[in-house]
């Protein structure tokens, strides 16, 4: 419940956010450092650590080993053991199917480019009235790879606008590592807590690169091809793959054993989804086990032997996949190939689904995708060890509205696990769509067919840089060029791009990431040397459930309508277009729409997506509508009639008219569709045939003129409901409107049919006329699950009871009748009329 609030919060947040900050960018550029500063956390992001199990089991060579060489390449690992784990890198190296013109691309080809790559430094006082730029400074990291011959030259010496390609930029660099060293710190607001009274400096460090928001980014890095990226760019492709250990303990066990995994980290120099940010950092984890172990940790001894490479990766106890944990926003989901082991015989394996049940729709769908991950061909005989990844999505979040048509927040760089509609991911729990999609055993049974275009793989050696721990490469790259070149990204708290961008709820907290900062390095992840879930990645846990009915009107957000989602999602989530969409045009919508699934979490899940409901009504019917026998086919036949019996009625006609209106009892239909758990649409239709008619005393004589006939009325009603609780137990109100529709039938005079028994239908629908309402209503009610799993077998099939009242009103339809002989004043037009209905309806809902 809290969560569901939590969300809808956001998303009034997030809405007001539109709407007040529309951009926090200027026509002519980005925002100025001044305007990027009051978004800017005052606090220093923290590094994470290596873990106990890298350092005790030593992951990447023991130092005080006498065989111990770091020499090519010297990055902190040793070289025999970073051939090993570069090896792994490669077999585990994942394959990433585009949603985006992007792909996870080498950073340090933006330092290679003409005029280098500037690390930013504006140094602000945040001990003066709304901070005080104090200086700007950079250091050119293409300039790097120099002896620094004053070890830490003063300030002075190292002003940017005199450095060159010589040692300056590498002086000034040490500096920085010294100031910002992880757990000896010279600046005093990491240092300590008390800072000086008279200044309070705090440094902003940043890359820049190309563009400031989503046109400038595509102008920047998109081909004139369409789903290309610039050719300046091609060739870019890059992974970072960090191993690390992570120890498996338990309550009861303590520590059980040791896992082993490497985390694929993929740069992009923007995002463009639901939230807009310079530099962009995604990653997947892939969790490594020899076959016979998937099941179970590893011992020291086994964790030793394939870190020394003793373990054949292709041999008879093969190196397989045991997860692959995916990271999009704030969530991770995980693949778990271990429980049920999915390496078993599918007879095997099947029965081991079966006698672990079904916790969540569509579990055991899922449970067969993730299966198929492990395995390159459909015949099962080729394991598989490349990850599959889908990278950016489709934004359905409430940002459409303020967006032009066309294309639109596709470039989120999340890296999804599977193809479909993914629920409550998004900035503000907003919902992203995964188009494309990959029959990897289709491609992968055949190692020499080429993959897509659309789909990169990464198993290169080439295409992987290896990333140790910074603990690694701190202390050598103070003193070593070449790593102060290649690994001081890894150590210092930079942004990767300017630090803020025209985004959704820009500046609506000041100092706060509300999704519109570019974002620190790998290692100030809090995923950094975590598997998932984590502090940082929450576990998404979905069901899945059939994309055919929206969950909600975000759902129906196209990503190429821009503002125009509005009006069309509300069109088609109202009665009746939502059943001529959702209902008749489904066959046409299964021809031409991607019927990929949705995931949504547990929950989040809906109690119920549709229902049908059949009962009986009974209607309580103003007694005005006795003045449908005034039509002018059956006035003709009956009104010279009863004036002939008795002149005098003519006087006052309404003295002595009676009118008479039975009960309506109707069979009525409902189809109602859930959008989310407060709001549902109802289409009702109901039938009845009550009579209705006037009696009229005669003059001087005990006898009655009595004028008789069947009501036959139809009536199509759409509601707008609101139920004030979710759950099975829902109270509600609506209001709606519809078309009512009716007719007179089997007239007769005293027991004698009448020559024109029948009247002329009124408001009768056709084909472009009498379409539009003409009856409103409201009314309350209780709708009860009483029957949860109604049929056996089919899963979320729900039998329930619903009672309920609705209050109706709509003209009647009769003309005023002003000729001296129709008994002129009997009726006097519009007559608006009531009607009281109660109805009781049985209830089926999935």
């Amino acid at each position: 419940m809290r969560h569901g609030i939590a969300v809808h919060a956001a998303q009034a947040l997030l809405l007001v956010g539109l709407l007040t900050h529309p951009s926090d960018a200027r026509a002519s550029g980005p925002p100025t450092r001044e305007e990027y500063f009051r978004y800017v956390p005052l606090a220093y992001p923290r590094i994470v650590r290596q873990t106990t199990a890298s350092e005790a089991l030593s992951l990447y060579g023991d130092t005080a080993d006498p065989s111990y060489r770091d020499e090519t390449p010297r990055d902190g690992m040793d070289d025999n053991r970073f051939r090993v784990l570069q090896a792994l890198a490669v077999r585990f190296a994942p394959i990433l199917v585009k949603n985006t013109y992007t792909f996870p691309m080498d950073h340090k080809a933006f330092r290679d480019l003409p005029g280098g790559l500037l690390l930013n430094l504006d140094t602000w006082d945040l001990a003066k009235p709304g901070s005080v730029l104090m200086r700007s400074d950079s250091i050119n990291f293409s300039s790097l790879g120099h002896h620094c011959p004053e070890d830490g030259a003063p300030e002075v010496a190292l002003q940017t606008e005199q450095s060159g390609r010589d040692a300056r930029d590498d002086c000034r660099l040490i500096a920085l590592l010294r100031e910002f060293h992880p757990d000896h710190p010279t600046i005093p607001r990491l240092r300590q807590d008390a800072v000086a009274a008279e200044q309070a400096p705090f440094t902003v460090m940043y890359f820049d690169f190309p563009g400031f928001d989503p046109s400038t980014w595509h102008e920047a890095y998109a081909s004139p091809t369409p789903d290309e990226i610039a050719r300046r760019y091609q060739g870019t492709e890059k992974v970072y793959a960090h191993p690390f250990l992570s120890e498996v303990r338990d309550a009861k066990h303590g520590l059980r054993g040791y896992e082993l995994l490497i985390q694929y980290w993929f740069f992009y120099p923007f995002n463009a989804g639901g939230n807009n940010h310079e530099g962009d950092w995604e990653h997947v984890s892939a969790v490594i086990s020899p076959l016979s172990a998937v099941e179970r940790p590893l011992t020291e001894d086994e964790m030793r032997r394939i870190l020394a490479g003793g373990l054949a990766a292709d041999g008879p106890d093969p190196l397989v996949l045991k997860r692959t944990e995916y990271f999009f926003h704030r969530n991770s989901m995980v693949f778990d190939f271990a429980s049920p082991n999915a390496y078993l015989p599918r007879k095997q394996w099947e029965e081991l689904v079966d006698l672990r049940g079904e916790d969540r729709p569509g579990e055991k769908k899922l449970l067969a995708r993730v299966r198929s991950y492990v395995w390159a061909d459909e015949k099962e005989t080729r394991i598989n060890t490349h990850p599959i990844g889908y990278i950016g999505a489709d934004s359905k979040g409430l940002e459409q509205l303020l967006a032009s048509p066309g294309p639109h927040a596709r470039e989120s760089h999340a890296t999804y696990p599977l193809p479909g509609v993914f629920k409550d991911v998004g900035p503000a729990g907003s919902t992203e769509a995964v188009p494309k999609h990959f029959d990897h055993q289709e491609y992968l049974s055949d190692p020499k067919r080429p993959l897509p275009e659309d789909v990169v793989r990464y198993d290169m050696a080439e295409r992987i840089d290896l990333v140790p721990d910074w603990e690694r490469v701190y202390d050598l790259a103070i003193d070593d060029p070449s790593v102060r070149r290649e690994w001081s990204w890894l150590i210092l708290p930079l942004r990767w791009g300017y630090p803020s961008a025209a985004s959704p709820l820009a500046g609506i907290v000041a100092h706060s990431d509300m999704g519109n900062l570019s974002i620190t390095g790998p290692a100030f992840s809090e995923g950094w040397n975590r598997p998932a879930p984590n502090a940082g990645f929450v576990r998404y846990a979905p069901g899945e459930l059939p994309w055919f009915f929206p969950l909600d009107v975000q759902d129906d957000f196209s990503n190429n309508l821009g503002f125009l989602n509005g009006p069309v999602a509300i069109l088609i989530s109202l009665p009746p277009f939502d059943f001529l969409y959702r209902v008749v045009g489904l066959p046409i919508r299964a021809l031409v729409e991607n019927h990929e699934p949705v995931y949504t979490p547990q929950k989040q899940l809906p109690r119920r997506r549709v229902s049908v409901e059949a009962g009986i009504s009974i209607g309580l019917l103003d007694e005005d509508f006795a003045a449908l026998l005034l039509n002018d086919r059956q006035l003709a036949e009956w009104g010279p009639q009863l004036l002939a019996l008795d002149p005098t009625i003519s006087e006052q006609p309404s003295r002595f008219i009676q009118p008479v209106v039975d009960t309506a009892i109707s069979p009525t239909l409902k189809v109602s569709f859930y959008l989310g758990d407060r709001f549902t649409s109802e289409n009702t239709l109901l039938h009845s045939r009550s009579d209705v008619g006037i009696d009229v005393p005669l003059a001087g004589e005990e006898s009655l003129f009595r004028l008789r006939a069947k009501l036959n009325l139809w009536e199509y009603a759409g509601s707008i409901r609101y139920n004030i609780l979710p759950g099975g137990f829902q109270p509600y109100v609506k209001v709606g409107y519809g078309l009512t529709w009716y007719r007179l039938e089997e007239g007769n005079i005293n027991g004698v049919g009448m020559a024109n028994p029948n009247s002329y239908w009124i408001r009768l629908p056709g084909f472009f006329r009498n379409l539009w309402p003409n009856t409103l209503h409201l009314g309350a009610g209780l709708d009860v699950i009483l029957v949860r799993g109604f049929f056996p077998g089919l899963r979320g099939l729900d039998g329930g009871l619903r009672a309920g009242y609705v209050l109706s009103r709509h003209e009647l339809g009769i003309r005023d009748l002003t000729a001296p002989d129709s008994l002129a004043g009997a009726v006097t037009e519009p007559v608006h009329v009531y009607r009281n209905t109660f109805e009781l309806l049985g209830t089926l809902s999935f």
